[in-house]
């Protein structure tokens, strides 16, 4: 495969960024050893690339998922940051063709490696990041892993996280939010059983359970099921 000019990638990606500058995420070690480039490789940026990731994605869960639970949403995050999943957006992306390889590498299949293409979309993200800043940077990332997000999510959704069903069902029917609160919390602090009341649009469920996250899902099923009948 014949390596393609960093300018039609920016083009492609609409990055006003430079392209000698842009080009140093595609930049493989065996590139710089061989052609001894000034710039380095694109580690350390893979390495900067990652924690900004990490970052955008998490903030992007906390503001459109209040609700949702810690292990909800760092089971979401996982997903996202993951190798295989940025590999398969470099991959959607073309990145194969703007590597800058060695011969070596070059020889042994690396614009298909996993690994090169995945350490090419953290570095082209640390280069936004230090071009643009961090604000540009996170629109970047969850334009483009958003869609995989809300997948897995909804599909966590579709096997009994009922807060979330109601959230979505809130905002879907009557354009709010649940609102939720303890009504009651009886017996030993170790058996102690809570009591949660739920109210969406005037519509109300009632849930029970040994803690409040329990007693907030018996509460958001009860009232989901309900509006579910509308």
């Amino acid at each position: 495969m014949k390596e393609r000019p960093i300018e039609e990638l920016a083009r492609k990606l609409r990055l006003k960024i430079a392209p000698e500058t842009l080009e140093r995420a595609f930049l493989h070690s065996s590139y710089v050893n061989e052609r001894g480039d000034p710039r380095g490789s694109n580690e350390r940026l893979e390495f900067l690339g990652d924690a900004v990731i990490g970052l955008a994605v998490t903030n992007y869960l906390c503001k459109q998922y209040p609700d949702a639970d810690e292990g909800r949403l760092t089971k979401a995050k996982s997903i996202a940051v993951s190798r295989p999943m940025l590999t398969e957006k470099a991959e959607g992306l073309g990145f194969s063709a703007y590597l800058r390889l060695g011969k070596g590498e070059e020889a042994n299949n690396g614009r298909k490696r996993a690994s090169n293409l995945g350490n090419a979309f953290e570095a082209l993200v640390a280069v936004i990041f230090l071009e643009r800043g961090f604000s540009y940077a996170a629109k970047f990332v969850v334009r483009y892993l958003k869609e995989d997000i809300e997948r897995f999510l909804a599909e966590q959704s579709a096997t009994g996280d009922y807060k979330s069903l109601l959230q979505e069902a809130a905002q879907r029917l009557f354009d709010c939010r649940p609102a939720y609160v303890v009504t009651e919390a009886s017996g030993k602090e170790h058996r102690k059983k809570f009591t949660v009341k739920v109210a969406v649009a005037g519509h109300r469920g009632v849930g029970r359970g040994r803690s409040k996250k329990e007693a907030e899902q018996a509460a958001a099923k009860q009232l989901y099921l309900m509006l579910e009948e509308f």
